[in-house]
């Protein structure tokens, strides 16, 4: 049984606390929703390229590998300053809650998932740095050619993460796609589901054959992996890594095959999460709290 997305979200969320209260959260709810469900995927991926430097409500847009974010930051800011947000919340508070209220809305219009599967709740207390929205400084952020023991050692030295809250975080591959002005590789993980949230970004991982091919030019090589017999979907170095072991060059290049690759330390993560969606959602739960805590602040929980 699906729910409305405000009726869900404000009545898990709680009263007022620094002044913050529902009816508060309920017109940001109002203002936003209709940016966050054109941006689904983007306003995720924001909040979490916020939190890689600590959420402090701050991106460097002139950094390639935050390419096609500044649209939405815009987007946001807009609707910040002209409702006065910030008598209400930080930046970075505001871009947390919209990361939120973005993975809500996916659930609400994916089959087979319930809201209440979704185990996040909203904190206040996150500070922005000195130049908000904006910064120039440079985070360093995952790479698309990390291999399972670079991945899981980046989530564990910035978040703190286990590798299955590593392997669980990477889900969120099933919203969205990879776009060539942006990033050079071309196509969703997911075809045809790119604003649904579910475990498909498993199932699919274990279920197809990949062939891994240079979709952009020998000179700033992409090597993806795409399904061999259907257009399923595509995987990233960082993606299929969970699954195999891959043997990578410097330009992301695999010297083995899905075939000869051996399994990866994350293969029985891969196949708990196919398993079970509800699993996997407790997981990813757990995984996204912690990411949405990095920082040099305390977060409080809003108050019944």
């Amino acid at each position: 049984m699906k729910f409305g997305i405000s009726a869900f979200l404000f009545a898990s969320l709680a009263v007022a606390v620094h002044g913050l209260g529902s009816s508060d959260l309920a017109r940001i709810d109002k203002k936003i929703l209709r940016t966050v469900r054109q941006n689904t995927a983007t306003i995720v991926r924001l909040a979490f390229h916020d939190c890689v430097g600590g959420c402090n409500g701050c991106l460097n847009v002139n950094n390639p590998d935050n390419a096609g974010l500044q649209g939405v930051v815009e987007a946001l800011e807009e609707l910040y300053v002209e409702n006065e947000f910030d008598a209400l919340l930080s930046r970075a508070d505001y871009w947390a809650y919209a990361g939120q209220l973005a993975l809500r809305q996916a659930v609400s219009v994916t089959d087979g998932v319930e809201e209440s599967d979704l185990d996040i709740s909203f904190q206040t207390g996150r500070v922005d740095c000195d130049t908000a929205p904006y910064t120039d400084d440079d985070v360093e952020l995952p790479s698309a050619t990390l291999t399972y023991e670079e991945l899981t050692a980046f989530y564990s030295e910035r978040f703190g993460m286990n590798e299955e809250q590593a392997v669980a975080i990477m889900g969120a591959h099933t919203l969205g796609h990879t776009s060539p002005e942006n990033s050079g590789y071309k196509g969703s993980w997911v075809s045809g589901e790119g604003n649904l949230f579910n475990n498909n970004y498993y199932t699919l991982m274990l279920s197809e054959d990949w062939i891994q091919r240079n979709v952009n030019n020998e000179t700033e090589p992409r090597w993806q992996w795409n399904a061999a017999t259907s257009r399923t979907g595509m995987m990233l170095n960082a993606d299929l890594c969970l699954l195999k072991a891959l043997e990578l060059d410097e330009f992301g290049e695999s010297a083995c095959t899905v075939d000869t690759c051996g399994k990866s330390g994350g293969a029985n993560y891969v196949q708990k999460f196919a398993d079970s969606q509800s699993t996997w959602l407790e997981k990813f739960s757990k995984a996204w709290t912690i990411m949405q805590s990095a920082g040099d602040y305390t977060l409080v929980d809003l108050e019944d």
